[in-house]
């Protein structure tokens, strides 16, 4: 049995959350209590030690990163709600962070609490939460938790050279460290990183503009980055990389 609190201002939202959780998942999670405010909600999260969270962005005149900031909280399982909040979204996919959108669809409060049942015994979530709050609170050095084998590394986003498809793995090549493998696609990391100086110059890679040291246009067109990879450029995508590349 999972114990969990709800951490939301609004009643008809967690009447609603605590109505679906009971359908979903009755025999497999118990909710503990319910807060209005960030102050309940901390003093009741060190009381009962719950193992998962469900935290809305804003809290009344506070915010969920609020929260955070106050409690050491290691083995806790962290989902987000938020009603919007663009950047904060992208900081949950950065930080390898499940978050629930309003209105809270059935299919997506599934796959969440159904991932965090499988990972019951996961030991450094924390991590992803300290990852999380660094990106909330310094938007100038970003980190991007990428997933392994053996759990996830943290990448700084400037430190990506590029990103490379094979089907439905992505390699991302890093600076001054080895490549690492994700099974991901390309597409889920151009929407990531794309407000992040990076441009998808082929189907097959997407590279990071700063790395870019010329631009040939013979071959077809190719780009040699730092690291002296010489990466080809469809011909669908060089007008708008031309166009991208001198702008900078």
């Amino acid at each position: 049995m999972l114990n969990c609190i709800i951490a939301e201002d609004e009643q008809q939202s967690i009447d609603i959350l605590s109505g679906m959780l009971n359908e979903l998942f009755g025999d497999d999670v118990h909710i503990i209590t319910s807060c209005k405010t960030v102050e309940t909600a901390i003093v009741a999260i060190r009381e009962h030690k719950p193992e998962l969270l469900f935290l809305d962005v804003q809290i009344g005149n506070q915010t969920g990163f609020d929260l955070l900031r106050q409690l050491k909280m290691k083995d806790i399982k962290v989902i987000f709600i938020t009603a919007f909040e663009k950047y904060a979204i992208q900081a949950f996919k950065f930080s390898a962070i499940d978050y629930l959108l309003k209105p809270i669809s059935t299919a997506d409060l599934h796959r969440a609490v159904s991932k965090v049942l499988s990972l019951q015994y996961e030991t450094d979530g924390h991590k992803k939460i300290e990852t999380l709050l660094k990106n909330i609170y310094n938007k100038d050095r970003q980190k991007l938790c990428i997933p392994d084998m053996n759990g996830f590394n943290i990448v700084e986003v400037s430190d990506i050279i590029r990103c490379e498809a094979n089907i439905n793995y992505t390699t991302i090549y890093i600076n001054k460290a080895n490549p690492i493998t994700v099974a991901k696609s390309l597409k889920e990391f151009e929407k990531m990183l794309s407000d992040f100086n990076f441009f998808r110059v082929h189907n097959s890679h997407l590279v990071n503009l700063n790395y870019i040291k010329s631009y040939n246009k013979s071959k077809g067109g190719y780009v040699e980055l730092a690291n002296g990879e010489q990466i080809e450029i469809s011909v669908r995508r060089k007008d708008e990389f031309i166009k991208t590349i001198t702008r900078l």
